[in-house]
């Protein structure tokens, strides 16, 4: 890894930049962003091809890949079962596709470049070029890892190179950002990598695995793709800062929580894991029909956006492609499965032990006597009323910790307590936070409660969003906000989106005073599930130099406080939260979407402690219950001790149910239940599966199945043998 400390960054700030520079480099954080890959050297390689009309290139004990001199299409031999991962469909597969001209080009080409104009009227039409455009330069080298094939096409002075190198696993395919060569007008908006890799036709038994929600598989057999265009999402969301993503705040989706996708063909089937540059790429799965007469998902990396702009407040907003590309280096991973592994079982045990591998995961879980129950307590927040603003307790310290001990005497025997609405007036003054909010009992109030805590063992979080202030704050829009794609400072309705080191020299500020009044951690609004680029007009600081200073930020939490959690967890955070609170437990109901599958949480349990919707803030009360303990999720109830009514004019939206003594009982009822599974909170989940149309079965690694009847909304656990 490589360390950019503060006298790199003193290089390229501004001065009014210098303070939060200052003040980030005094916590011990630093930003660290991954070593660019280097290009190949070496003389070229002019392979002869065999009899198929391909070469070896390299080899280890598990594969081979092999190359085609004349089209550079791939496949890589599986020595243990001898099958074959071909880059694009073969002859015999193509005699029956209909489609013609370019997208048959396509369907034949390891690779799909969309490009721009850079000068003209036409600088937002988009053109693509493949592997079969006439007059392709293409240069092979041979290195000690692996393959880099680099493709030239002259006529529009654009290039790059692909670097293939096998693992123990699979293989690795690269797109380094030092090979990426723009020389004239035109210039490179997206690369499609290895789009028909490993390509299904529907007569097969099989699927497509995308990460929509926990899990979602495109099954061959359906009929029910057809009424879609396809899938195409980015990971992590569209990035926020973009005004040409009009639907944005409105899309009625989960967004990609982690950078994975899949294919089953049969018996064999690979898990992609997108490795650099996921954060700036799409996932993309197409059925027959859409482009092709072929299953295909594969992942299209973004190298500019497009955005609108206006000239003037009255003007009509107008396309346009940002100008500076993306640097980054791209490389997805191929894990290829066998037999039983070959299932979205086996795709999330290939992801975990990945995750595992790169130091990404953490250590296991310790086994519990009994689970903990995670209780979310909103203490309020302000109104504007007569032309002041007022603060609106609904939960004191003092009544928190009677509601911690109503619950503790009627058997909750392990809780974990989030404070919310802690802050000075709530949040009406992001910066002003103390002194903590005297109606709710101040400083003193807070130390009782948190001491309190302590003797009951129950650690105790404050909530806290560090992302987003608002124009009545000091902050400063042009200075320390996000600025957008347009050049901008990004904000919705006043509300501004800080800059990561801005928002980490916050944290850090209230963690000092936090520390004092003896809180366990922070759960963290915003870090885990939105992550942005910042336009600087110096140079663009991407998602991924966002999500290394909030991972610096969570981690730097836990020294000093002990414990950070995150909402949503985005895979991007899983090595540096200690929980993740809301964590995507349904699919976004896309028509190509037939299953929703719990591989999110087949690769987490055991390592990171989750919950779903709050027991209390459900849709279908009985149905998600049944659905966390199907996932193996974790009780958590959000709650109020006066009526939650009493927020009606406050910014607390989403809390229509939560005053404590009318859910008293359902969560002692609850709590009960989930700790009846507490021997399964430290172990991995090995199999899933439907048994019957209503009923799932989950398995541990002790043998212990889970099994989940949601027309009897009841379910049953059959202790495995290793007990």
């Amino acid at each position: 890894m490589l360390v950019l400390g503060l006298m790199l960054i003193m290089l390229v700030i501004k001065p009014w930049q210098q303070s939060t520079t200052e003040s980030f480099a005094a916590t011990g954080m630093q930003v660290q962003l991954p070593e660019k890959d280097s290009l190949y050297k070496g003389e070229r390689w002019k392979p002869s091809a065999q009899v198929d009309g391909y070469a070896i290139a390299v080899d280890n004990d598990q594969y081979a890949l092999y190359v085609n001199p004349l089209n550079t299409q791939i496949y890589v031999l599986d020595k243990r079962s001898g099958y074959r991962w071909t880059s694009n469909p073969t002859e015999v597969e193509l005699a029956d596709e209909t489609v013609k001209g370019k997208l048959l080009d396509n369907l034949q080409s390891p690779f799909v470049l969309t490009h721009v104009r850079t000068q003209g009227a036409d600088q937002t039409v988009r053109e693509t070029l493949n592997s079969k455009a006439p007059g392709l330069e293409t240069t092979m080298i041979r290195g000690m890892k692996g393959l880099q094939i680099h493709y030239w096409f002259p006529d529009k002075r654009i290039g790059f190179a692909i670097q293939y190198e096998l693992t123990e696993s699979g293989l690795k395919v690269k797109v380094p950002a030092a090979g990426i060569r723009e020389e004239g007008d035109h210039v490179l908006f997206s690369l499609d990598v290895l789009p028909h890799f490993g390509a299904a036709m529907a007569s097969e038994d099989g699927y497509l695995f995308v990460p929509d929600g926990p899990g979602g598989l495109i099954r061959y057999d359906t009929a029910k793709a057809s009424l879609s265009r396809g899938y195409i999402h980015q990971v992590y969301g569209q990035e926020l800062t973009n005004s040409g993503n009009i639907n944005l705040m409105v899309q009625n989706r989960e967004d990609i929580a982690y950078p994975v996708f899949g294919l089953k063909r049969g018996d064999h089937a690979y898990v992609a894991v997108m490795r650099k540059g996921e954060d700036s790429a799409n996932v993309v799965a197409m059925a027959p029909g859409q482009r092709s007469s072929f299953y295909n998902v594969y992942s299209s990396q973004i190298y500019r956006e497009e955005y609108l702009y206006r000239m003037s407040r009255l003007a009509t907003p107008s396309k346009a492609i940002q100008k500076q590309k993306l640097d980054l280096d791209r490389e997805v991973e191929y894990r290829f499965l066998n037999g039983e592994q070959a299932s979205y079982i086996g795709m999330a045990n290939a992801y975990r032990d990945y995750l595992q591998e790169s130091g990404q995961l953490g250590e296991a879980l310790q086994p519990v006597e009994h689970v903990p129950l995670y209780l979310k307590l909103m203490g309020g927040n302000y109104e504007k009323a007569f032309g002041r603003v007022q603060y609106v307790a609904t939960t004191t310290f003092d009544q928190a910790t009677e509601i911690v001990e109503r619950l503790q005497q009627q058997g909750v025997a392990s809780l974990k307590t989030i404070f919310y609405g802690w802050q000075n007036e709530g949040d009406y003054n992001m910066e002003k936070r103390f002194p903590i909010e005297n109606s709710l009992g101040g400083e003193v109030g807070a130390k009782s409660f948190v001491a309190s805590m302590k003797k009951s063992g129950i650690d105790v979080a404050f909530q806290e969003d560090f992302l987003w202030l608002d124009s009545e704050s000091s902050f400063s829009g042009k200075s320390d906000a996000i600025r957008g794609i347009d050049g901008t400072a990004y904000n919705i309705d006043g509300w501004y989106l800080a800059k990561p080191l801005y928002t980490a020299v916050s944290a850090a500020k209230t963690i000092d005073k936090l520390k004092d009044i003896g809180v366990h951690g922070i759960h963290y609004s915003g870090l885990g599930e939105i992550l942005m680029h910042d336009y600087e007009l110096s140079g663009i600081r991407t998602r991924e130099y966002t999500k290394t200073v909030y991972n610096g930020l969570l981690d730097y939490t836990r020294k000093e406080l002990g414990s950070a959690s995150v909402e949503r967890g985005n895979a991007y955070v899983l090595g540096s939260t200690d929980f993740i609170d809301g964590m995507p437990s349904s699919s976004s109901y896309d028509f190509m979407i037939d299953e929703t599958v719990p591989f999110y949480p087949i690769a987490l349990h055991g390592n990171v402690p989750y919950t779903f919707e709050e027991g209390n803030l459900r849709d279908d009360e009985d149905t998600e219950f049944l659905k966390a303990i199907e996932y193996g999720a974790l009780p958590s109830f959000f709650v109020t001790h006066d009526d939650s009514r009493k927020l009606k004019n406050t910014p607390v939206y989403g809390l229509y149910s939560s005053r404590f003594d009318k859910w008293e009982n359902r969560i002692v009822e609850e709590y009960g239940l989930f700790d009846s599974l507490s021997d399964l909170y430290s172990l991995r989940i090995v199999d899933h599966e439907q048994i019957s149309d209503e009923r799932y079965m989950t398995t541990y690694e002790n043998g212990t199945r889970v099994i989940v009847d949601y027309a009897g909304k009841s379910f049953k656990v059959e202790k495995g043998a290793a007990q």
